[in-house]
């Protein structure tokens, strides 16, 4: 098992620069247009996430598509083969094979789609028959996913029918669905987007040149660094300003706890200075993968904090509600959790020093990341990061936080 140990360093007097990864959702989404134009669409600044990197070099595989451990590749993988001649077989890890695909395989087979599931219905491996689908309209119900609904989107164009994608109940992380919207809408595809339904003509995607901003998501773990370091002050590079991805939403979540930011250029300046006003409670039904860093931040604040809209977070990397509540716990933070929920409750003493799991997610590493300014932090098999974020460490080792192999 690969260990390491972040130390604090010292306190920093200039301004540190960070390069944050491209998103990764706006890759995996411009690569499969990418694949259905047969090139015309040309992708600039691709992610260089294993995810990513998956997904592209399962697209270049004829008969198997090995995603490994990615949710969105694997499902959008599965609508594309459904309307790509040839049969393929669609697998992934173990944990993967245990995310639920049951509404997507449903409406690609009332879709009149061949989806076959070699081991448990509704999961993963699968075999798909590809074929010609008319298209027409369908209903899905969106609540454990938003990923299945992006899938379909992603195929609607190539349908002769187009696509009418009907809600049976409101659209979890919908801001997801407006990152699909907006990437199919820059190669020449409108789509008309409500929490209700979503319809999309037949029409084909045009040749385009996509241009992938950074990761906003990514961003997190800096603003979190700068909210339980004061001192610190930072540029971030490559992130938009008016950018469609729903995790932007953490400039004024960290906003209420201090952390000041502007764009110069094109670069985000964070420093700390603003006037601290916490929230209570905080609805992450839109942006579920900023939960995990949110509450790291507010439990090394010592401030009680009630997470809601979790409900996603259960069938992740992994449990994210379990694994964040245990990792808590071992910094002497008192934690109750429910299914689709998490209570930080408020902390007078210091954090101890812990050693954290990892859980083979990624973001349990770059979340619990900053708390090594409050206090001596270990994590387990850190590796984990390159699912989105590579170079994670070596950018954090900016903010004067050393990081060394301990195993």
């Amino acid at each position: 098992m690969n260990i390491i140990r972040l130390t604090r360093k010292g306190s920093l007097s200039e301004e540190q620069q960070v390069n944050l990864p491209a998103s990764k959702s706006i890759s995996n989404r411009a690569l499969i247009i990418q694949f259905l134009t047969q090139g015309k669409v040309s992708v600039q600044n691709l992610s260089e996430a294993m995810d990513t990197q998956n997904l592209q070099r399962a697209l270049e595989d004829d008969n198997v598509l090995d995603v490994g451990e990615a949710g969105t590749s694997s499902r959008f993988a599965l609508a594309l083969a459904a309307v790509t001649p040839g049969t393929r077989v669609i697998t992934g890890s173990k944990r993967l094979k245990e995310r639920p695909f049951g509404p997507l395989i449903k409406a690609i087979r009332e879709l009149g789609g061949e989806v076959n599931c070699l081991e448990n219905e509704g999961f993963l491996p699968v075999e798909v028959r590809g074929k010609e689908l008319e298209g027409g309209e369908i209903e899905i119900n969106p609540g454990k996913s938003s990923q299945f609904v992006s899938a379909l989107m992603l195929i609607a164009p190539q349908l002769p029918k187009g696509l009418t994608i009907r809600f049976t109940e409101e659209p979890t992380s919908f801001p997801y669905l407006m990152i699909t919207a907006s990437v199919m809408k820059s190669c020449g595809v409108d789509t008309q987007v409500s929490k209700e339904k979503i319809v999309i003509p037949a029409h084909s995607y045009r040749e385009a040149r996509i241009e992938v901003e950074s990761d906003w998501t990514s961003a997190s773990y800096f603003f979190s660094a700068v909210a339980l370091n004061p001192g610190l002050m930072l540029s971030l590079y490559g992130l938009q300003q008016d950018s469609v991805q729903g995790d932007r939403a953490l400039v004024n979540l960290y906003g209420r706890l201090g952390v000041k930011s502007e764009f110069v250029g094109n670069r985000l300046l964070l420093s700390h200075g603003g006037e601290v006003k916490p929230d209570s409670e905080i609805d992450f039904t839109d942006f579920p993968d900023l939960a995990q860093t949110v509450a790291v931040t507010y439990a090394g604040l010592g401030l009680p904090l009630t997470l809601t809209g979790l409900h996603t977070l259960r069938v992740k990397e992994t449990d994210r509600i379990l694994a964040v509540k245990n990792e808590l716990e071992k910094f002497g933070v008192g934690v109750s959790s429910s299914s689709a929920q998490l209570e930080i409750h408020q902390r007078d003493g210091d954090l101890v020093s812990a050693q954290i799991e990892t859980y083979q997610d990624h973001r349990m590493a770059m979340a619990f990341s900053p708390l090594a300014f409050l206090t001596d932090l270990e994590i387990q098999n850190p590796e984990v990061v390159s699912k989105s974020f590579p170079l994670f460490f070596d950018e954090f080792q900016k903010l004067g936080v050393l990081v060394e192999s301990v195993s």
